[in-house]
């Protein structure tokens, strides 16, 4: 049996620098291309080998130009790196000779050939267009320059086609960045399991938040959502509420000044944000008509009341809720926030639940 192989996660891009590839110099901020025509008339020497002066650009994309008027015949490297270069030339009609060649050469004809083609030792119709197309890849630092080369033995000058109109491809030449420039770093995957969130998020990026990686009492799954007009940008998108509770029959008496009073159990937020809250307790008074209010916050921040009555003395009551409160600090103190009009009033059994909406 074949061992699987399991692939590795890819580096996490808050840690680990990414490398284009195809470019191991400065990352270009437009994907390094030029493109060349020649629109004039043109007339090759007979057994001369002639560099091609390009006299309309179709296009040049880069940081820098590549082709200029001033050198006409050059494609010059602006951004190092590993090209796709190519060429296509087209002679005017000629029955003399047997060879109608072009090559790409690197810094001049008389330096280095790096591609050829075209047709030799063959018979020449006087009523054709002979044409060579060439196309192949080389490194290139900066400064390099390549040239497109014609080259013929029809016995006297012979023109080169024009490459304008819907004839451009008749002569033209051409050189792009291979790999092209470096995208967003991306982000990892699978997500990040941490009591800490990524400190340069991707939008899309997902995470997973604990309070410890080996005993986690909560997991929240996290998406950064980089659009977001919200300060907190990574929204809650699945995973493990936290959950508190105070079990066992104990009754915490608490105030009956008409003011609230916070209650177990409570929860640090590890992060800013806004919580989904939920609360549920049993409440027992010995007092007639106690309103009872139940909330959730700190002191400052509480979302809305929710009030009922225990109209008569020993009654036991289950009650809850659940709602979301926005903008809590990191590391605010939550819980629940009780109120009663009378003070013989008690509660027990407390159970909370708590997950975010969105966090910083």
């Amino acid at each position: 049996m074949t061992d699987l192989l399991i692939p590795l996660a890819s580096p996490n891009p808050a840690t680990t620098d990414w490398v284009p590839l195809g470019n191991t110099g400065s990352v270009p901020t437009t994907q390094p291309s030029v493109r060349v025509t020649r629109a004039a008339a043109l007339s090759i020497p007979n057994a001369t080998w002639t560099a091609v002066p390009w006299d309309t650009l179709r296009w040049d994309k880069g940081p820098s130009p590549q082709w200029s008027a001033g050198s006409p015949t050059r494609l010059t490297c602006q951004v190092a790196g590993t090209y796709l270069i190519w060429t296509n030339v087209q002679f005017n009609q000629g029955a003399g000779g047997v060879n109608r060649i072009a090559t790409i050469s690197l810094n001049g004809f008389a330096t280095t050939l790096i591609s050829g083609g075209g047709t030799s030792a063959l018979s020449v119709g006087a009523s054709g267009f002979p044409q060579v197309n060439i196309s192949t890849f080389q490194y290139l630092n900066v400064g390099d320059y390549v040239e497109s080369n014609m080259y013929h033995d029809a016995g006297g000058a012979l023109a080169a086609n024009v490459g304008s109109g819907s004839n451009q491809q008749a002569m033209e030449f051409g050189m792009a960045l291979l790999g092209g420039q470096q995208g967003p770093p991306g982000f990892a995957s699978p997500p990040t399991y941490a009591t800490t969130l990524p400190a340069s998020p991707v939008d899309g990026q997902e995470a997973i938040l604990v309070d410890s990686v080996t005993n986690p009492w909560y997991a929240w799954r996290l998406r950064y959502n980089a659009g977001s007009t919200s300060p907190y940008k990574w929204e809650y998108v699945g995973g493990t509420p936290w959950m508190g509770a105070a079990y066992g029959g104990t009754w915490q008496q608490f105030s009956g000044n008409s003011t609230f009073v916070g209650a177990s159990p409570n929860f640090t937020t590890p992060r800013a944000g806004d919580y989904w809250l939920a609360f549920t307790a049993q409440f027992n008074t010995t007092a007639s008509g106690v309103t009872i209010q139940m909330g959730y916050g700190t002191a400052t921040i509480m979302g809305v009341a929710q009030a009922f009555n225990l109209p008569s003395p020993s009654e036991i009551r289950w009650a809850g809720f659940s709602q979301r409160v926005n903008a809590f600090a990191q590391g605010a103190v939550v819980q629940p926030q009780v109120w009663a009009d009378k003070v013989t009033t008690a509660l027990a059994n407390m159970e909370t639940i708590i997950y975010p909406a969105r966090v910083s």
